[in-house]
């Protein structure tokens, strides 16, 4: 059996118990819109694999035509028949030996092909049944007799009707049943392929079932506005605000939404999900404290932090002094906000908290009663509006269902979490089926109801999905889906068909990592379902997980054990033993986590049926202790960050009775000296050595055929060895960043023939100066993600890439001419140029990031580039001029940092798009004059009638350009009357009026950030109309005296006067501002008439000389 696009398994579809009822097999006439038309001869495949495929994809609920040639008689049928193709969506042809001398099966063939050319969308999916598809394509062999007789019954325009059709549906892409398959007529066979054409049939249909969450909402508006109230938004004081309610009631919604709605009046927001989870990680509390600095200071990378009190030290010191929106969701009783965040009080005045907890006795704990939401249950007509959603895909349900839904919803307590799962689970069934349903709802309760709703959708489910459910809630909610589909489909569960079904019923989600999610509530859900396995014997039970009861089963447990999933921790630092004793009686454990843990012994017999092995191993006296460790049907070893030696004793025998062995994970084992035996077998599909540095071993390719990802970052060999990259052909994913090898440009010389290649990143790595060519290398065509340190030879060719991203790369990157056919065809978006020059613009282009490339003298015309939505030139110093500016119109940020710029033609004609949100241009000392063919500026006109409504942070210094007359009419800052953040620096070596730069200032009514930095400056306009103004910064203004205005900053929690030397007394009027938290003023050694700070109320933090 082989796929033209590979294999997998599924949910058994030859199973006897999915049942169809003998009369089903009447010849169906149309009664509604089909799904899925099967077109075969009956004889030969009746029985066998459209028997099968028939009823998988009954079960599975989809509505699929099956068609009967021995129940037609005369040609009153064929009218049906068309009607029966032409609502059909997908038509899955099954090509046998004796097809062709079937002219109902070439009738209807030759029916799809046309229904095809007509209508959009149809997909046609053959299956090649003990046929070669040539013959099918051809007519040649079993085909070519059949057609001899055609030809004396039948037209000569039908024949080639019939030709034509053979020819076109042969071409394509499909299954094909090899005749000396000795397994092809048994179900087990079948079942496979009907695997894979119901998970690409249920590809296409899901793209019409799917919906965005968001058209999915129901009456949000009245939570919002309910949890508004309770915040109190005009109060200068720090408020929490805590929603509570059952699991899957819809607290994270509600909090998003809320987050939505009113995170533009903030500085600064985080929204922190999964706190309760989060905690439970190793260094939780740190985890949690890097998100919230790195959203509120907009950081990609935060600094270490060394400890819990580090991070609230870093926290009180940089993220405090904003005003902050922060939601903390999820947050039980063993979440202490006060370790993860400080003191609330030590925030800026206005700052808002949001905490989503189950538990309100949690809530209770720091806020007071009346700033509690408790989210209750959806009105009746509100959940009916969900239920439809769900259940319909409607906004309002079918005719004849209006009771049914009420009587349904009735049930659901309005619960969304309960109404979206019930909707899913009854989407598309008959009355009877709804009925049977609604009969289980009405015996339960509304909180007893949740769980066994929820015990409905999963007792629904076959054993296999059941199985997968368990593992996701117990163990693997946040890993990644295609590893734990090795493991399932190697134990019979399908995953490719029982994934889609969890997706179906809305009991699982896949992120965008392909990582799985799970609402809490379904989490919940499995782990009771465990826990009621064997109440009176927990070590009996299928997974185990809590550590103390881990420990207890492996010390104690004697007798046969059920445990299929285990989690183990030694419980501290220090790696525990693990004799082979502790594992006799685990003869059904097919996954094993184990942390901390070293296992000693004779394994000799011992988990036989392991498929997941997860070791973090710590290396110590007894490292060589292990022996006979055989785990035949072992098909993912997990070493990440292990310090597992190469003489370890388990290696040998893995590899060698491992045939099914698909993943190797050795990432950052650092104590690896060489590298294990791959598996003879050539079964291995994704290997790990990222971080792995192995000098003096050699990376042999030979028994890797069918490896689908290879990643390298970081590490490295003395050789490869075993031939060339291109031997790999299934290879979809390689990353070797910052590999080193000795012939790597040898051995990726032929990468370009991997013609399924996805991703390739290989920044900091020279394949062009090891393989000895500058012109680059031919890379595969099939390319998505390209990151890369060489030049490509054949990048015009790229088509299909999205995303490239290129660094260092010292022998620049040649890119297609902006006319030429390529960029018509190109998907590309995303460029990133570190260090590389750029030689021509790309229009499609959403974003552009060029940086780092001393050298880089020169651009080329920008101005093709209508859909970038972002620019950013920073760290080009030898880079004199950026042309086309006024082309960008759909620009919303640009960044200019550190370049050595000496014009910046089309600055006005950008602005005048009103579509720029952020402007930062900084440290451009050479930036002197602007193009006089910018037609935006002059007096009288175009810039000086610009008002520029959409930008809202404007971040500029260090150029003499600020102060010529020309540009300050185009930046007035009156022309800005939305601007939230505003700032300006080091242009104290200017010899200019500077007072002219900040004019309009007074204008800036939105303003809540202003800072001004190194400007020598005497005077600034009146501070007083900046009412919404939170933060003033002034630091380096050695010129400056006095300030007017801040006495009337009524929003003023932040003052800063640092190094301004020439100040001799603080402003009047500092113990009005009754939300001034924080006063700096060190460096400003001149400072002698300290009385305004006496006044200042206790809880304004003050820093600075002279203050004893």
């Amino acid at each position: 059996m082989s796929y033209f696009e590979g294999a997998s398994t599924a949910a058994d579809p030859s199973d006897a118990s999915i049942g169809v009822d003998s009369d089903t097999w009447q010849l169906p006439l149309p009664s509604g819109e089909y799904e899925v038309f099967l077109n075969f001869r009956g004889p030969d495949t009746r029985y066998q694999i459209t028997d099968i495929l028939y009823r998988f994809l009954v079960r599975l609920r989809i509505r699929t035509f099956l068609d009967d040639e021995n129940l037609r008689e005369g040609e009153g049928i064929w009218p049906n028949l068309v009607e029966a193709i032409e609502q059909s969506k997908i038509y899955v042809p099954i090509f046998s030996e004796d097809y062709a001398n079937s002219k109902w099966c070439l009738r209807e063939l030759a029916a799809i092909v046309e229904r095809q050319k007509h209508e959009e969308g149809c997909i046609i999916l053959p299956i090649f049944y003990m046929v070669n598809p040539s013959d099918v394509r051809h007519q040649t062999g079993p085909f070519k007799q059949a057609f001899r007789k055609r030809s004396r019954s039948f037209d000569e325009r039908t024949v080639q009707e019939w030709r034509d059709a053979l020819s076109k549906v042969g071409a394509l892409k499909g299954w094909h049943v090899e005749s000396n398959d000795k397994y092809a007529s048994l179900p087990r066979a079948s079942g496979a392929i009907t695997d894979l054409v119901y998970s690409i049939i249920w590809s296409h249909l899901s793209k019409s079932i799917y919906v965005v969450e968001t058209d999915k909402l129901v009456a949000i508006d009245d939570h919002i506005e309910a949890v508004k109230e309770r915040m109190e938004l005009d109060s200068a004081s720090v408020g929490v605000v805590g929603i509570h309610g059952i699991g899957g009631i819809g607290k994270t919604t509600i909090a998003k939404a809320v987050y939505n709605k009113i995170s533009g009046s903030f500085a600064r927001c985080s929204f922190v999900g999964n706190v309760r989870e989060t905690l439970e990680q190793r260094d939780g509390i740190i985890s949690l404290q890097k998100k919230i600095i790195s959203d509120v200071m907009r950081l990609t990378t935060v600094e270490p932090i060394t400890s819990v009190s580090d991070g609230i030290r870093i926290i009180r010191e940089r993220v405090s002094g904003f005003k902050v929106l922060i939601i903390l969701d999820d947050v039980d009783e063993k979440s202490k906000l006060d370790e993860i965040l400080g003191k609330f009080e030590n925030f800026a005045s206005g700052s808002r908290f949001i905490v989503t907890s189950r538990n309100v006795r949690v809530l209770r704990t720091f806020t007071e009663d009346d700033k509690l939401y408790k989210v209750r249950g959806m009105s009746h007509t509100h959940s009916l509006q969900l239920f439809y959603k769900h259940a319909f895909d409607l906004d309002s349900p079918l005719p004849g269902y209006e009771t049914l839904s009420s009587d349904v919803v009735s049930t659901t307590g309005g619960l969304p979490l309960t109404l979206k799962v019930v909707g899913s689970l009854l989407y598309k069934e008959d009355k009877g089926f709804w009925k049977e349903k609604l009969a289980q709802f009405q015996q339960h309760t509304l909180e007893e109801e949740v769980v066994e709703v929820l015990m409905i959708s999963y007792a629904s489910l076959n054993y296999q999905a059941k199985q997968i459910f368990l593992d996701i809630a117990c163990f693997l909610v946040g890993e990644d889906k295609e590893m734990a589909s090795y493991m399932w489909a190697d134990c019979g569960f399908y995953p490719i068909s029982n994934v889609i079904i969890l997706l179906q019923r809305s009991l699982i989600e896949i992120g965008d990592g392909n990582q799985f999610q799970m609402h809490d509530q379904l989490r919940d859900l499995g782990i009771n379902i465990v826990h009621r396995e064997n109440v009176e014997n927990p070590l009996r039970r299928s997974r185990i997980w809590s550590n103390p009861q881990a420990l207890e089963l492996l010390s104690r447990e004697k007798g046969p054990s059920q445990v299929q999933t285990l989690r183990v921790n030694s419980g501290s630092f220090v790696a525990k033993e693990m004799a082979s004793d502790c594992f006799v009686n685990l003869s059904e454990l097919r996954y094993l986590d184990a942390e901390y843990t070293m296992l000693i012994g004779d394994f000799s017999n011992l988990l036989p049926k392991m498929r997941w092995f997860r070791l973090h191993y710590h290396r110590n006296a007894g490292h060589n202790k292990l022996t006979n460790l055989k785990m035949e049907n072992l098909t993912i070893l997990d070493l990440h960050s292990s310090d597992v030696p190469y003489d370890w004793g388990g290696w040998r025998n893995i590899i060698k009775v491992a045939e099914k062995l698909k993943v190797i994970d050795l990432t950052k084992c650092y104590n690896m000296t060489r590298l294990p035996c791959f598996p003879t077998s050539g079964s291995l599909e994704i290997l790990n050595l990222s971080c792995l540095m192995l000098r003096s071993a050699d990376l042999d390719l030979g028994n890797l055929s069918n490896l689908k990802v290879l990643l390298l970052k970081g590490g490295g060999v003395r050789k490869i060895t075993g031939g060339t990259i291109g031997v790999l052909k299934q290879l979809r994913e390689l990353d070797v960043t910052e590999f080193r090898c000795e012939n790597l440009g040898e051995a990726l010389a032929d990468i370009g023939e991997l013609q399924v290649l996805k991703h390739l990143r290989a920044s900091g790595t020279d394949i062009v100066a090891t393989h000895g060519t500058r012109a680059g290398i031919r890379l595969p065509t099939s390319l998505k993600e390209l990151i890369t340190s060489s030049p490509i030879a054949n990048l015009s060719e790229l088509i299909e890439m999205e995303t490239l991203v290129v660094r260092d790369c010292s022998y620049g990157l040649e890119i297609p001419p902006a006319d030429t056919m390529w960029w018509k065809l190109s998907k590309l978006k995303s460029m990133e140029l570190y260090g590389t020059r750029m030689t021509t613009t790309i229009s499609p282009l959403t974003r552009l990031d060029i940086s780092e490339y001393w050298g880089l003298d020169w651009l080329p015309n920008l101005e093709n580039l209508e859909n970038l939505t972002l620019l950013s030139i920073h760290d080009c110093p030898a880079l004199k001029e950026i042309q086309g500016l006024g082309g960008l119109k759909s620009l919303e940020i640009l960044i200019i940092e550190r370049v050595s710029l000496s014009n910046l033609i089309g600055l006005g004609t950008l602005l005048s798009f009103n579509k720029l949100q952020i402007l930062q241009i900084w440290g451009c000392p050479c930036l002197a004059a602007l193009s006089s063919h910018d037609q935006q500026l002059g007096g009288g006109g175009g810039a000086s009638q610009l008002v520029l409504h959409s930008l809202q942070e404007l971040s500029i210094g260090g150029s003499a350009l600020l102060l010529q007359t020309s540009f300050g009419q185009m930046l007035h800052l009156s022309k800005f009357p939305r601007l939230l953040e505003l700032e300006v620096w080091q242009l104290e070596a200017v010899d200019v009026d500077k007072e002219l730069l900040l004019e309009g200032l007074e204008s800036l009514e939105e303003l809540t950030r202003l800072t001004l930095r190194g400007l020598a400056i005497q005077k600034l306009p009146s501070l007083s109309k900046l009412q919404k103004l939170e933060a003033l910064t002034v630091t380096g203004a050695s010129n400056l005296r006095e300030i007017e205005g801040i006495a009337d900053l009524k929003s003023l929690e932040w003052l800063v006067l640092s190094s301004c030397t020439s100040f001799e007394t603080l402003p009047e009027g500092l113990s009005g501002l009754k939300r001034l938290r924080q006063v700096n003023i060190e460096g400003s050694t001149n400072l002698t008439c300290l009385s305004a700070l006496s006044y200042l109320p206790p809880n304004v933090y003050v820093w600075g000389p002279n203050l004893l």
